[in-house]
């Protein structure tokens, strides 16, 4: 089951059914205060946000100096991301959420000898573990290649290179970026 392409960008869509992200309890908690895995916000996004209200105290800046990862604030015995709202699960900036969420339950991240960018299913996602092998899953993983793979979207990869994350065991690679190469070379010369 898919739901309907994010009207903020009609060319990714989220193969989650929105009942199964409200009733699951991974997304959006951390452990740690400054948990690499909070989400990183593109220059863009960040300036989005901000320009409607969003304090820019909640965006710490990144190593490629564009982007910027978010703020998390401490909830009960985790830290959460100030804009999940853990009463009703709901992302209360979903139409402008980032790339990095939009793409979940995928991650970029380097692979494990930092030597490519690829693109994997985080297993942690009980969705994504339990429907990896179907047909369903297996046509939006190739949508999603297309879309980071697309020029739009890898440039803003590229400019905002502090969004691919470091290798993680539970993540399965799917893909290698195609400009994955050139992207090294790129992060070799900052």
């Amino acid at each position: 089951m898919m739901e309907t392409p994010n009207p903020a960008n009609p060319t990714l869509y989220q193969i989650i059914p929105t009942e199964v992200c409200f009733s699951c309890d991974v997304c959006c908690r951390f452990l740690e205060p400054d948990s690499p895995l909070a989400p990183i916000f593109t220059e863009a996004e960040t300036e989005r946000l901000i320009a409607h209200g969003t304090d820019p105290a909640l965006f710490r800046p990144q190593a490629d100096g564009k982007s910027a990862q978010i703020q998390l604030k401490p909830y009960n015995d985790l830290y959460i991301c100030p804009f999940f709202d853990p009463e009703t699960s709901h992302c209360t900036i979903y139409p402008m959420r980032p790339l990095d969420c939009q793409l979940y339950p995928f991650a970029l991240m380097f692979s494990e000898d930092r030597s490519e960018v690829v693109l994997g299913v985080d297993t942690l996602c009980p969705f994504g573990e339990e429907h990896l092998e179907t047909e369903a899953f297996q046509h939006h993983i190739r949508d999603v290649i297309h879309y980071v793979e697309s020029d739009e979207v890898a440039a803003q990869i590229t400019a905002n290179w502090s969004i691919i994350g470091d290798y993680q065991d539970p993540v399965k690679i799917v893909h290698t970026l195609s400009r994955s190469e050139r992207l090294i070379a790129t992060l070799q010369t900052t």
